[in-house]
């Protein structure tokens, strides 16, 4: 299975996250893939932190040269085109511990017919909280039978990962819950937990999730609309 993550000037956040992977030596059989993107962070490079903390995970660093505002969409698209087999997708500010991924990755029997969410805790107190929609499991075929992720909701905040279920759902038919619980971390435990300083007005991309949904969910234009390079 590979991880995709993508990641916009959260040193500190990465940091905590690498501890989190490197927990998985000596306790998983066979070590995920890390494909981390770095969604054009103007000041602290994801592979600049992936050097200084020592990543003892296969992982794989892109950065797409472009600062896009809010390119989720076209971020996610860029690692899970690198991605083989099963993929779990989630954000930065989640972390899946090793015991978790342990059950994530050795004992679930993953079927082609499904796709899968997780239960969501919180970081500090680990006490449960709405589950989210952006934290999913799915196998390439699925995400290259769908189109991957909808560009068209780049540069503005919202929606790509509610349109992205609901056209996975729509040829996968059932959606399950799997017995595995991602912590979520807050600002208050790590400062860049999420991405500061952009504009968070979802009225855009809920109007186009909006019409793309009445229209059924056509399908979606090219991936990967920028320029990017491998950097690790």
């Amino acid at each position: 299975m590979d991880l995709v993550y993508i990641y916009y000037d959260n040193p500190g956040m990465l940091e905590l996250q690498i501890k989190c992977w490197n927990a998985y030596v000596g306790l998983l059989r066979k070590l995920p893939t890390i494909l981390l993107v770095d969604d054009g962070s103007p000041k602290s490079p994801a592979v600049d932190v992936v050097r200084r903390c020592g990543c003892q995970l296969p992982i794989k660093v892109f950065r797409i040269k472009e600062n896009l505002p809010w390119n989720v969409s076209g971020a996610r698209n860029l690692g899970c085109t690198h991605a083989r087999g099963w993929i779990f997708v989630s954000d930065i500010d989640t972390l899946l511990p090793a015991s978790q991924a342990q059950v994530l990755i050795e004992e679930h029997d993953l079927q082609q017919q499904y796709c899968y969410t997780v239960q969501r805790i919180r970081h500090a107190n680990l006490q449960p909280i709405n589950p989210g929609i952006s934290t999913v499991v799915f196998h390439k075929k699925q995400f290259l039978r769908i189109g991957g992720y909808d560009e068209d909701y780049a540069g503005h905040y919202g929606k790509e990962d509610r349109d992205f279920l609901d056209r996975l759902i729509k040829i996968v038919r059932t959606r399950k819950i799997l017995n595995v619980a991602v912590q979520n971390v807050q600002r208050s435990e790590i400062r860049d937990a999420s991405t500061r300083g952009l504009d968070r007005d979802s009225s855009r991309n809920s109007a186009l999730f909006l019409k793309k949904s009445a229209a059924g969910f056509p399908p979606v234009g090219p991936r990967l609309r920028f320029t990017w390079e491998r950097v690790l």
